[in-house]
């Protein structure tokens, strides 16, 4: 081998050495092996840790990131949640004249249990004032039943046959969450009164017409709304009532409406504060019976 060939040997297996470790390091496999593996220590340490107050921390974190704040926000473009309807009661009174000892005295002076004036009818303000404090809307069926009565020379049996045409066409154009028709007991005040926490009440009574197609539905409402009452104020409701058979209704048009009552407000003797007191309690357990589930 001449002196020159000699010499380029030795350069070249210089320049082999030199450029080995770049042409390594380009080696896909070192690539791998020099990227740090994170040990599962790490990680489990990490979602140990990983509480309330951590989670707390970063969300303030993610607030004051430029990201989360409101300038740098897109504007949502989701619809607005629309809002549930009201829950809907409508009342009617189908013997709008019955009326309250006390109040009739107060008014004229005279004892009546029945009056054209001082009755029944005329305390829908007080039961809409109250039932709208819990969020209820009310309607009411606007007929003095027992003056259409008398104005037609029917009697007091037809009462329900007279109201029936008035309440079927209110239900054929609106629709309601409860009905509830209002009549006022003929029972005395030991029967109609409850006391509870130095207050007198109004008992209640909810008769159900058995004698119909809706009747258990109208029964399931019925004892849901007693129930709930009672656990407001202990005894205020007597009850439900079911009624049939000979010289009763059987149905108090409440085959119209699978959700339509009828509650018994009190007795002859219960005065006008007894009466508001237990509207109240009625208008309580109303929304936490009805309102609250159908919004659940």
């Amino acid at each position: 081998m001449t002196l020159l060939k000699k010499l380029q040997w030795s350069i070249g297996l210089l320049l082999f050495f030199f450029v080995l470790p770049v042409i390594a390091g380009q080696l896909p496999f070192n690539k791998q092996a020099s990227t740090p593996i994170k040990q599962p220590e790490d990680k489990q340490v990490v979602f140990a840790a990983t509480n309330l107050e951590e989670e707390s921390e970063l969300e303030k974190t993610k607030e004051q990131t430029p990201e989360s704040t409101p300038e740098s926000t897109p504007e949502s473009t989701s619809e607005p949640t629309k809002e549930q309807d009201p829950f809907k009661v409508l009342l009617l009174f189908t013997h709008s004249q019955e009326a309250y000892q006390p109040m009739v005295k107060a008014v004229s002076g005279k004892v009546a249990v029945y009056d054209d004036k001082t009755n029944i009818y005329n305390l829908q303000d007080a039961i809409s004032k109250h039932f709208s404090m819990n969020g209820i809307q009310t309607d009411v069926l606007d007929v003095d039943v027992m003056k259409v009565m008398k104005s037609e020379g029917k009697t007091f049996p037809q009462a329900y046959n007279t109201v029936r045409p008035y309440l079927s066409s209110r239900l054929q154009e609106q629709s309601y969450n409860l009905i509830i028709d209002l009549h006022r007991d003929s029972a005395k005040r030991d029967a109609t009164t409850t006391m509870y926490n130095n207050q007198s009440y109004a008992r209640i009574a909810i008769v159900v017409g058995a004698e119909h197609k809706n009747y258990r539905w109208n029964t399931a409402y019925a004892e849901s709304l007693s129930a709930a009452m009672n656990d407001i104020v202990p005894k205020v409701s007597r009850g439900v009532i079911s009624k049939s058979g000979d010289n009763v209704d059987g149905r108090y048009n409440q085959d119209l409406a699978k959700e339509m009552i009828l509650i018994e407000l009190g007795g002859i003797d219960n005065t006008e504060d007894e009466l508001n007191r237990t509207i109240a309690v009625i208008g309580k357990a109303i929304a936490k019976t009805f309102v609250t589930e159908s919004k659940s």
